[in-house]
């Protein structure tokens, strides 16, 4: 029965009922804890407002279909319960309170319990997500149909962390959600909690509060009995210094007793935890996406492990023979195993007999089609990039002038810095001193270098963040990835080198790592939608740890480990990138995210992984680059995303390993140019040895010719590759959208030429709309992003530009809004180039227009003089200008604010017919009408853009 609804209502309350909306009537005071102990406000929600508003949970993330209500005789006792249900599964049901916590000044551990209920949810579900204490945590994630059950898990908070944020969340799903009984409690002794998910894995989190110091390592015990006491029959996995790990072989509807085991340096016990039980899914949820086989060569022969998507249909077989069987071709191939049909992973091994020299092999499925195929590696060191054919090329190369010896010099000087010179978060940093100096020793053969390498190995582990409570609220799970794709090829390199006592000393450090990566959580990798960096990090990063140490000391194969993380980060290669390259977080995340993850992924080629070669290969980074990175000094580039208006050039050293064979000439000269001696270990071990540069103009014409994309709405153009006045052009409408850094890129233009960025957007600086070059209707952006459509796209022939008629009205949530662009990179008429800009706008209600160039800082801007009819306006720096025609142009209003140029109207239509031309030394001059306009002989007509066709 629900309780009565008390007279009063808090201070606490009255803030989350402000958020909510007005109350009808008063309500009570709840008290800080519902118990003895219990940190959450109004945890059993059985106080409600009278106009449903929820007392103590003011944070409200609800949008669209969600809905988060309190409803009568639903919980599990009877009494009120909570109920998030959703709709549409691209919207949120959501709601949350921050939980105080003491700081005193060490790690402090909680105990979060609730029951929950899922109601027909398909898709992801829901979770309580715990955030911002240090590490974010997603408790008791639940899909499908359940019964009630509690969920649990012991968190951790950092020093120096006020609250734990409890956000109940309901998301890419569809649904319904019942959480009652939510309680946080801190945890005084030694506790383990376990954190069942639906796809079977359990995930442990430990505290050991009786242990003064932290223990050398930990014992994870499990037993299918009820209390018992921890021996080698229920030890499952050890870690060292780690207070995190992930039970990955737990079965459906089993009930498991875990306990851990605090261990001193000499293997003493120090203390065990309470036993905590978790009863395991009837079945797993099944999330695996991407076919996966896995070929490595050990003692006793091949051994052979794949998974396959969920759904496959059987029967599987397995096939064996020469190097073509791994390129799919099964002619000469001898099947050597049949499973059935609903057996999706497996294993076997392929003994001396059974082998006989095979070095390729394929799965197939139920029609005969190759579902996955793979080449036999071994597990000797180096495995991943470093092989004696290049390094053989490498030493030979910096023997003489070039850019390779320059990347040498860098590399060999920066390492002998020391850490100074390694301007990276602790851990990172030490991280990647220790890369250099393994790709050194692997280079020079000098075992100095392996033994930096070690020393930095170690000093990242004890460094770390998520070790010693440094890393920053939320970002634990990146500031460990940024590490361990260093870590993981510095071990790689260095093993070599190092003593065995040595070897098993760095184990420690990455098998911590690996314990942590298993349970960090983000929405931003964890739900469906992989396209966000965190997945190219997170998960690129854990599977190149996973191949650098599969098979060695501790480690095993990780056979069940490897295929999820390559379907992950599989599946952020298919939806983050389109076929250009174009990624929507622009070039800096590019740089960043496949800054980390790219050398897992080019490890599980080297390990003979064939899954996900094609998706490495499909997206176009170096023909984007090529069209988007200027040769000005300051290495200036075109903006979309969050990219900055200058910056290094995204992964050139690996992009070697996926441009196209036509392309890598034109990609060679540019990499010459804007990256040189700077392309550290990559730029050295990918460098296109024997590949002579091409100017990219006299290139195959994909290079030469403009860059479209109408899937995303992303539009490149380039005049030439060959210095500052070379005119970059980029158009962008948003025809997508996903999770992660976006931009308000909707009819944003970005303009580069003459040494000058003449038309800039905001990067991150969103609250400064001085610095968008796009229309803005009542002073701001467009409220929504994916919507936008193309209605025409098209390459100039014989030059670098094109047409381009989009439609942002989605976007805008205009009833009209519409561009029609020509960009026009011939000389004309005394300019470098021509871009000619039509922009339609309409709506019910009357709004205010303004359409908006951002130079950047520096450029004096003049306007306001009349040119037969038009009204032009000049941006001058250096020796270069742009200068700007408006047609038609009564009823605007030319103006200068903070630095941006703008041309406004108001009214319920807003018509901009603008042309741009820009160049150096004398200025043209045009003839126009309100429609026309022409320079020397070439004539746009505003009002018909799409029908313009400049001589080749």
């Amino acid at each position: 029965m629900s309780r009565a609804i008390p007279p009063r209502l808090s201070r606490a309350a009255v803030a989350g009922v402000v958020a909510a909306g007005a109350l009808a009537v008063s309500l009570p005071a709840p008290a800080h804890a519902e118990a003895a102990g219990n940190l959450v406000v109004n945890g059993d929600f059985e106080q409600v407002g009278a106009d449903g508003s929820i007392p103590g949970w003011p944070q409200n993330e609800t949008r669209a279909s969600g809905r988060a209500t309190v409803v009568d005789g639903a919980g599990p006792d009877g009494g009120r319960a909570l109920a998030l249900d959703l709709g549409d599964p691209g919207d949120k049901a959501a709601i949350g309170q921050d939980v105080p916590i003491p700081d005193t000044g060490t790690f402090r551990a909680y105990r979060i319990t609730f029951d929950e209920r899922a109601v027909g949810l398909s898709g992801y579900g829901g979770d309580l997500w715990a955030r911002n204490f240090g590490h974010d945590a997603i408790v008791g994630r639940v899909t499908g149909d359940t019964d009630w059950r509690r969920a649990g898990a012991v968190v951790l908070a950092r020093p120096g962390a006020p609250t734990i944020n409890l956000l109940l969340a309901l998301e890419q799903s569809t649904g319904r959600m019942l959480i009652d009984n939510v309680r946080v409690e801190r945890v005084e002794g030694d506790a383990v909690g376990a954190n069942v998910q639906p796809t079977g894995a359990v995930q442990l989190t430990w505290h050991f509060g009786t242990v003064p110091q932290a223990a050398a390592s930990y014992e994870v015990h499990r037993s299918a009995g009820g209390d018992f006491t921890p021996s080698d029959e229920t030890l499952i996995r050890e870690v060292p210094a780690a207070w995190t790990a992930e039970d990955g072989s737990a079965r459906p509807g089993k009930r498991y007793t875990y306990k851990v085991v605090a261990l001193a340096a000499d293997g003493t016990r120090l203390a065990t935890t309470g036993a905590e039980t978790v009863t395991m899914p009837s079945t797993f949820l099944d999330e695996q996406r991407t076919d996966v086989l896995t070929a490595t060569g050990t003692d006793e022969g091949a051994r052979l492990a794949w998974r396959l998507a969920a759904g496959t249909k059987g029967p599987v077989k397995v096939y064996a023979g020469g190097p073509e069987v791994a390129e799919g071709k099964l002619g000469k191939a001898r099947k050597v195993a049949t499973y059935g049909a609903h057996e999706l992973s497996g294993a076997l091994t392929l003994k001396g007999g059974e082998l006989k020299g095979a070095t390729g092999f394929a799965v197939t499925g139920r029609h005969g089609d190759v579902l996955a195929t793979a080449t036999l590696a071994g597990l000797q060191h180096p495995r991943t990039g470093v092989t004696d054919t290049r390094l053989t090329a490498i030493r030979a190369a910096i023997q003489q002038p070039g850019t390779p010896r320059s990347t040498y010099d860098a590399l060999v000087n920066r390492v002998a810095k020391g850490l100074p010179g390694y301007n990276y978060r602790p851990g990172e940093a030490q991280a990647t001193w220790a890369h250099d100096a393994a790709f050194l020793y692997q280079v020079s053969q000098d075992p100095a270098y392996a033994q930096t390498a070690y020393a930095a190995i170690v000093e990242s582990g004890r460094t770390m963040p998520f070790v010693n409570g440094t890393g920053h609220a939320g970002a634990a799970a990146l500031e460990t990835a940024n590490a361990a794709t260093s870590l993981a090829t510095a071990y790689d390199w260095a093993y070599p080198g190092l003593t065995e006592e040595q070897r098993a000393e760095a184990q420690k450090v990455l098998r911590r790592v690996a314990a942590y990566l298993e349970v960090a959580y983000h929405p931003n990798f964890a739900l469906p939608t992989k396209q966000s960096n965190w997945t190219a990090v997170v998960r690129g990063a854990e599977l190149a740890l996973r191949l650098a140490v599969r098979g060695d000391g501790p480690f095993d194969l990780a056979e069940e480990r490897l295929p999820r993380l390559i379907d992950e980060v599989g599946r952020h290669l298919d939806t983050a990138y389109a076929d250009t390259g174009w990624d929507q977080e622009g070039l800096d995340y590019f740089s960043y995210g496949l800054g980390v993850g790219a050398p897992g992924i080019i490890g599980s080629l080297d390990a003979g992984i064939g899954a996900l070669q094609e998706k490495w290969r499909r997206p176009q980074f170096a023909n984007l680059l090529l069209h988007s990175i200027s040769a000005q000094p300051d290495k200036a580039r075109l903006q979309w995303g969050v990219s900055t208006t200058t910056g290094a050039v995204p992964i050139p050293g690996l992009i070697f390993t996926q441009v196209p064979t036509e392309q890598r000439p034109a990609w060679l000269w540019q990499y010459e140019r804007t990256v040189g001696g700077g392309g550290g270990t990559y730029g050295l071990l990918y460098y296109p040895y024997g590949v002579t540069p091409q100017d990219p103009d006299e290139a195959p014409e994909s290079v030469r010719t403009a860059l479209l994309d109408d899937h995303v709405g992303s539009y490149l153009f380039r005049s030439r590759h060959q210095d500052k006045d070379d005119v970059l052009v980029g158009v962008q409408n948003r025809n997508d959208h996903h999770i992660g850094w976006g931009g308000s890129d909707t009819f944003a233009l970005s303009l580069l030429g003459q040494d000058v960025t003449w038309a800039q957007q905001p990067a991150k600086n969103y609250t400064r709309p001085e610095l968008f070059s796009k229309p803005l209707v009542d002073g701001r952006v467009e409220p929504l992003a994916g919507r936008g459509r193309t209605l025409e796209s098209r390459a100039y022939p014989g030059q670098g530009g094109g047409f381009v008629s989009l439609d942002g009205s989605g976007n805008y949530q205009l009833s009209t809004a519409r561009r029609d662009i020509a960009v026009d990179l011939r000389p004309v008429g005394g300019a470098d180039s021509v871009v000619a800009v039509h922009d339609t706008f309409a709506d019910a209600a009357s709004h205010t227009y303004a359409w908006q160039l951002a130079p950047e800082s520096g450029t004096a801007i003049t306007f306001g003089e009349t040119e037969s009819g038009a009204k032009t306006f000049l941006f001058r720096k250096g020796d270069g200008w742009l200068k700007g025609w408006v047609l038609n142009p009564e009823g605007a209003d030319l103006s200068v604010d903070k630095g941006a140029f703008k041309v406004t109207r108001t009214g319920s239509e807003a018509d901009f017919r603008i042309v741009l031309a820009v160049g150096k030394g004398a200025l043209p001059t045009a003839t126009s009408t309100d429609t026309t306009l022409t320079l020397g002989t070439t004539t746009y007509d505003l009002t018909g853009l799409e029908n313009f066709r400049p001589t080749p």
